[in-house]
């Protein structure tokens, strides 16, 4: 399904690219975005000079296999 990615800490600078889609976006502490990580590239290039903490939840196909739950099929580039 998607990733769950959270931002925290004091980088108020901090930006969220996503290059398959050409947009670079505000990603400040408190942040929570959900992204089908296997569709779209993204990354944080930089944060400013301050601290940061990036928690990133993956699951893992062999889960959903496992819980025999079904799951959408992403989209081929």
């Amino acid at each position: 399904f998607y990733d769950l990615l959270v931002s925290l800490g004091k980088a108020n600078q901090a930006i969220l690219d996503l290059p398959d889609l050409d947009a670079e976006l505000g990603y400040p502490p408190g942040t929570m975005v959900y992204i089908a990580g296997k569709v779209l590239e993204n990354g944080v290039p930089g944060w400013g000079d301050d601290k940061r903490i990036v928690i990133a939840y993956f699951v893992k196909d062999k889960v959903y296999d496992k819980q025999d739950i079904p799951r959408p099929s992403f989209p081929i580039k």
